[in-house]
């Protein structure tokens, strides 16, 4: 028996918003894994490279700073090597926003949800979400900058003026934080599948929305986020193993093209990165969705977005 489409706007208990997060993901699986691995394959092989040349640099610059020895890291060079890291990380997220609401939109829009969906059909929605999430990436790193920069001023001023009343600062902005930072979580969804709202107005909407339903986005960030970490330790275990084997062998100064040096440890050590940046990109899935199912939750709760659809469908068949 199929299961009933399910409906964006609506206003869901929270058993409801995760059976619904699940839910999508669960349906036509096998195209979403398809498409999946077919874009985030590439980017993964691509970030796996520089994690572990990041991590390397790491390792050399720890032991540099110990006096243990080893391979000295040129402290230029790794802030580069984490610099490239940095961009090819945030445009293979921004790729995995576009992905996940072009799925989003796809499943919306045909008869048939997601089953046989072409490449030719999911194209074209792809790179209206992607030049959406590239705007919004873009946005987040320039507020992210002014927030830090605003922060970091009021908390040398707080400690320069008494460093009790720096303690008491640093404690309230990390609650102040964590209130606006939840309803920010609705900032994506919103964007991305609103094609009329531009980037300041859906903050906006993202704050309207959020802070009268800040309880049930905490709830699911955090229920979400579990599921998602419990993905990443899965995957993210070969290649932690791998890591910390080869950081041991390095301090023990047995550098003389050891196990941990060959080809063979290189690629195991490659291949599992590789994994373990997939399963980190599969986790944040998780959360992208149940976000959206929250913000179809408060907009129609909050706006009554839901009820006016269906108003607005009503009006049409009968006109017909």
């Amino acid at each position: 028996m199929e299961r009933p489409k399910i409906e964006l706007y609506k206003t869901r208990t929270f058993t409801e918003k995760l059976n619904d997060t699940i839910g999508f993901m669960r349906e036509s699986w096998r195209t979403q894994l398809k498409y999946f691995i077919y874009l985030m394959l590439p980017c993964s092989i691509v970030l796996a490279f520089f994690l572990n040349h990041f991590w390397g640099g790491y390792i050399s610059l720890f032991l540099a700073v110990q006096n243990i020895g080893g391979p000295r890291s040129d402290m230029g060079s790794f802030l580069l090597n984490a610099g490239v890291m940095s961009i090819v990380f945030m445009a293979t997220y921004a790729l995995l926003v576009a992905f996940v609401f072009a799925m989003v939109r796809l499943y919306r829009a045909r008869e048939d949800r997601l089953k046989n969906l072409t490449a030719d059909e999911l194209k074209p929605e792809l790179m209206i979400c992607l030049r959406r999430s590239g705007v919004l990436m873009l946005a987040s790193i320039v507020i992210a900058i002014v927030a830090l920069l605003l922060l970091v001023g009021l908390m040398v001023g707080a400690f320069a003026a008494n460093p009790g009343f720096g303690l008491l600062a640093l404690v309230l902005l990390y609650i102040a934080l964590l209130v606006v930072v939840m309803p920010m979580m609705l900032v994506t969804p919103i964007y991305m599948l609103e094609d009329d709202i531009s980037i300041i107005p859906a903050f906006q909407k993202a704050f309207h929305l959020g802070f009268p339903t800040w309880g049930g986005i905490f709830a699911m960030v955090f229920i979400l986020s579990i599921l998602g970490s419990i993905i990443q330790t899965v995957t993210m275990g070969p290649w932690y193993i791998l890591f910390i084997i080869k950081m041991v062998f390095t301090m023990s100064n047995d550098l003389d093209g050891s196990f941990t040096n060959s080809i063979f440890y290189t690629s195991a050590e490659y291949i599992t990165c590789v994994l373990q940046s997939l399963g980190m990109l599969f986790s944040s899935i998780l959360t992208l969705l149940g976000t959206t199912i929250q913000y179809g939750h408060a907009a129609d709760k909050i706006d009554g977005v839901g009820l006016a659809q269906k108003i607005e469908q009503f009006d049409e068949f009968d006109n017909f």
